[in-house]
């Protein structure tokens, strides 16, 4: 038996035994040293394995077993004929650290890691109680990186329904989750709703940690200038954006006109190659992935020197094809497609077939226009009244394709000048 154990038994013993001076029927010196001694055995069993496993329990976990024990140890002892209770004055006398050995960590106390206006815990039937849990308030806090889609400025049609996307870094100290929102702030109404969840699955964001965050608009039908501001909200209510003082937003600004610049929009599209998706806005062909990138004002094949332009180039494989998709976008009726297109000045071996595919929401793609490009001079037109085919006052994704005539080569590479939707027809 080891001591402390042996210690708490003998000192519970001779304390219920002082306690308690008076008694009807007074056991003999003998009989009391039997009980103290088959009460002594059964619990140095007991208290033997258990203290292995106890030593870094906490203290007033500690305390309160003893207590559970020593009250145990009052009602073996009635159960004999010893005495039938023990005062509190007697065990609080017990729980004093006068032995240095009563637990394992002598350096420790009672009341340690306590402070004087927090109540020492106690250990009932239903745990420990009288605990406080001390914690930090964390800070909520994010940082503006960039614009991933409808960059401020974008030229959009009227009632075009697209995604505007923020790349941000969460620049608190709390973990963002699932029940943190997107909140409006102020400026146009142009969202079905005034928050949206942070994240459309499962996801945790920690301190550092950068991800995109997006909010579906929708432009008005009157054309003009408009702006929008958005914050977060965490789980607690709070609005909160960048900045020290946690007050600068979430912008969107935009101009809905009479056109879509697909060039301005190059940022949201959908890039895929045969061999999967890659980022749209990387003219970087080393890899042997498609690309797909905007230029200010390319050469076109005629040596006109056109506007700002999409420049799409096939992966290098036998008929390697890329494509890049965008909208949904809102046509009304009139609404006209236009882009010239053709190959690079000075690139003998450029070959590619080039076709523009439209899909309704939901619905199925169609061809809409196709050419074959090639070094021979000349400059194809896309002129294409969406109405002829059915299409107005709905939302289409708007597709353009190019595929390579058999191998690619450094000079598959295809311009689409100033790429648009406009209700302006060609002269």
């Amino acid at each position: 038996m080891n001591r402390q154990a042996r210690w708490l038994v003998l000192m519970a013993t001779a304390v219920s035994a002082a306690v308690c001076g008076c008694i009807a029927n007074p056991p003999t010196e003998r009989d009391m040293q039997a009980t103290v001694d088959a009460a002594v055995l059964e619990k140095e069993t007991q208290l033997e394995t258990k203290a292995a496993a106890d030593r870094d329990i906490l203290l007033t976990q500690i305390a309160g077993e003893f207590i559970i024990q020593l009250d145990q140890l009052r009602s073996d002892l009635s159960s004999a004929g010893g005495p039938s209770s023990v005062g509190d004055d007697a065990i609080s006398g017990i729980l004093e650290p006068t032995a240095p050995y009563w637990i394992a960590t002598p350096t420790l106390s009672l009341s340690a890691g306590l402070s004087a206006s927090q109540p020492i815990p106690t250990v009932g039937s239903g745990g420990i109680s009288g605990a406080t849990a001390v914690s930090g308030e964390c800070v909520d806090r994010f940082e503006f990186l960039s614009d991933v889609t409808f960059p401020d400025g974008t030229m959009t049609l009227p009632n075009t329904r697209f995604d505007k996307t923020w790349y941000i870094r969460n620049s608190g100290t709390c973990d963002m989750t699932r029940q943190y929102k997107i909140i409006y702030i102020s400026g146009s109404e142009v969202a079905a709703a005034k928050e949206f969840p942070l994240f459309t699955e499962d996801k945790l964001l920690r301190p550092g940690e950068s991800t995109p965050i997006s909010v579906p608009l929708t432009a008005p039908e009157t054309k003009g200038k408009y702006s929008t501001t958005w914050g977060l909200k965490n789980p607690g209510g709070k609005i909160y954006g960048s900045g020290s003082a946690g007050n600068v937003y979430l912008t969107s600004v935009f101009q809905v006109g009479s056109q879509y610049n697909f060039y301005e929009n190059l940022s949201g599209a959908i890039c895929r190659d045969d061999i999967g998706l890659f980022f749209c806005g990387s003219s970087d062909r080393s890899s042997g992935r498609g690309a797909a990138y905007y230029n200010a004002s390319p050469t076109m094949e005629s040596n006109y020197a056109g506007g700002p332009s999409i420049l799409i180039a096939p992966p290098a494989a036998e008929n390697g094809t890329t494509r890049v998709s965008f909208g949904p976008v809102r046509v009304t009726r009139g609404t006209w497609l236009r882009s010239a297109v053709s190959c690079p000045p000075n690139s003998p071996h450029c070959d590619a077939f080039v076709r523009l595919l439209i899909a309704p929401n939901g619905g199925t793609e169609q061809f809409v226009a196709e050419t074959h490009e090639t070094n021979d001079g000349l400059t194809s037109e896309w002129n294409t009244n969406l109405s002829d085919f059915g299409y107005h006052d709905q939302d289409l994704t708007i597709i353009f394709e190019v595929q390579a005539n058999g191998g690619v080569t450094s000079d598959d590479l295809i311009i689409f000048m100033n790429p648009r939707l406009t209700d302006i027809p060609p002269r």
